[in-house]
């Protein structure tokens, strides 16, 4: 069973590499959309120092920068979105195309040993599954991989002491949530 599912993720893989301009436009529209709206905090924290010295030229600068910055965090994530939804697609339209063909090189007595609704439901289900993966959950997992990668890195640069309790905090948590949910808690 191992050895059937390295080479379907081989294959996904294979066909994710077709697309490699695509998932790489992708990561550089979560990188720029990350880096961009890191800076909103900053920002607020700016204007919130510039309403205690009743600075009102400052907050009226720092509230227009920020205003520019959560445009382009937005279409930086409409981009990502657009861009992986895109791609899912491309791939769920290639797999589906090279399944028609390998089915349609069978021999005659597969298809009087299968109903052929039962194959393309199969079909349509399973490329549906892989489409909606590709799409969603890859970039919400890159997302959240650059996340917490930033976060680590702002708070290390804060206090290191601070990002060692978190990270150890983080891991004890982990290791208790997956021992109970192995025993099915």
């Amino acid at each position: 069973m191992k050895h059937k599912d390295s080479s379907s993720i081989k294959t996904v893989r294979s066909y994710t590499w077709i697309r490699c301009w695509d998932v790489f436009f992708g990561i550089i529209s979560l990188a720029l959309g990350s880096v961009v709206s890191f800076t909103v905090p900053y920002l607020l924290g700016v204007c919130v120092d510039a309403m205690i010295a009743n600075d009102k030229e400052k907050i009226n600068r720092y509230c227009f920068y920020m205003i520019f910055i959560c445009i382009i965090s937005g279409i930086t994530s409409g981009v990502r979105g657009a861009i992986f939804n895109i791609m899912s697609y491309k791939i769920a339209r290639d797999i589906k195309y090279d399944v028609f063909w390998y089915l349609v090189r069978k021999d005659i007595s597969f298809f009087d040993e299968r109903k052929t609704g039962d194959i393309l439901s199969r079909i349509s289900q399973d490329v549906q599954v892989l489409q909606d993966g590709l799409s969603t959950s890859i970039s919400m997992l890159m997302r959240c991989g650059y996340v917490i990668v930033c976060v680590i890195i702002i708070l290390a640069s804060i206090s290191w002491k601070l990002t060692l309790c978190a990270v150890g905090g983080i891991a004890v948590t982990s290791t208790g949530m997956k021992y109970f949910w192995s025993k099915g808690f």
